[in-house]
């Protein structure tokens, strides 16, 4: 490799992978020159030789020559063995490589191109796990509340039979509306994902409604303090999805008859939503690892609720889709805790302008 990295610095093989081997061939020829000149001294008679010490010599200058060419060869398609094994880990052991990508010849730009397009396709692998696990994730918790209101139903009297209905009916329309959300995230053509502004307080009441029977189960007081003005810019069902996730927890992790805020601030081009609970918190040496893919961290909820370790790491990525960012904070276990999404206060799609 330092022979191909000495002749792209210089400015006749800095562009061209063909006359770096032909500057290679170089040595070789020199080589060579001197064995054609040491053969005609010899058959001139100028050089007194026996026939064994010739041989010996053209064979010693013959081999030199064909290490000086294998050499150099080696060192100029080092690059294409460079990607090649890469190619290989990544097949093996999904590791992502970094091949260099300043070279500017024909193989630099095929190394490049194949650097590209493996952290495309670590990126696409991503995505679509990350789809699969909400969709493993976020189906768990509207099944197991829609099969406990089909057990109320059974044990109940008739006068509630048509309250748990509606719950049934209203887990089910969330249900079908996430499942056909992430079938268009699945699509390679993303053109049906599509953004749109909305009102900060009608989203967060519309996700807050899916946990009535949580709320009321477990004696919750849930208060709002968010201005109706606020607007964000967002993919609905999508960031309806992250804020279930957020607030679930904050249901999950409540005891019974604790309160749940949920305040908005607009700060310059800035929006800060924060949901704060009187729940079982965290230590605060702990919030590196909330957010992390099956993280170790995740606990029970305050009535033994199960945890994925997967809510917190799909938020996170829902809120960076959009731009934006989650925190999390807390005073220290049985302290609440309190989880803070920042989303820009403009077009998605002006981001970047």
């Amino acid at each position: 490799m330092r022979a191909y990295q000495v002749l792209s610095a210089t400015k006749i093989c800095k562009d061209s992978y063909a006359m770096k081997f032909f500057v290679a061939l170089f040595p070789l020829v020199f080589l060579l020159l001197i064995l054609l000149v040491f053969q005609v001294l010899i058959w001139l008679g100028k050089i007194n030789l026996s026939i064994t010490n010739a041989v010996c010599i053209e064979l010693i200058l013959t081999a030199l020559a064909g290490y000086t060419c294998f050499y150099f060869f080696r060192q100029l398609i080092a690059p294409l063995t460079m990607a090649k094994d890469a190619l290989d880990d990544y097949e093996v052991l999904r590791q992502l490589p970094m091949l260099p990508t300043e070279y500017r010849d024909e193989a630099g730009a095929l190394v490049a191109s194949i650097q590209s397009t493996i952290s495309k396709m670590d990126r696409l692998i991503s995505e679509k796990t990350d789809m699969i696990d909400l969709l493993s994730h976020d189906l768990r918790s509207p099944v197991g509340r829609i099969l406990s209101l089909v057990e109320l139903i059974n044990i109940d009297p008739e006068d509630n039979k048509e309250l748990y209905c509606r719950y049934i009916s209203k887990e089910c329309k969330g249900l079908l509306r996430m499942l056909e959300n992430i079938l268009v995230m699945l699509k390679d053509d993303h053109g049906d994902f599509s953004f749109a502004y909305i009102s900060l307080n009608q989203i967060v009441h519309e996700t807050i409604s899916f946990f009535d029977f949580s709320i009321s189960e477990k004696k919750l007081r849930i208060s709002t303090d968010i201005d109706d003005a606020i607007m964000v810019h967002v993919q609905t069902d999508l960031f309806m999805q992250c804020l279930r996730n957020i607030i679930g927890n904050a249901i999950k992790f409540s005891p019974d008859g604790k309160t749940i805020r949920m305040v908005a601030r607009l700060e310059k081009e800035q929006v800060y939503l924060s949901v704060v609970d009187e729940g079982m918190g965290f230590k605060p040496g702990d919030i590196q690892y909330l957010f992390e893919r099956f993280t170790t961290v995740g606990k029970p909820g305050a009535k033994g609720e199960t945890s994925t370790g997967l809510g917190l790491y799909l938020s996170k990525k829902i809120v960076e889709c959009h731009g934006g960012a989650l925190k999390a904070d807390s005073a220290g276990v049985n302290k609440g805790a309190t989880f803070t999404i920042i989303l820009n206060n403009k077009r998605i799609d002006d981001q970047g302008s």
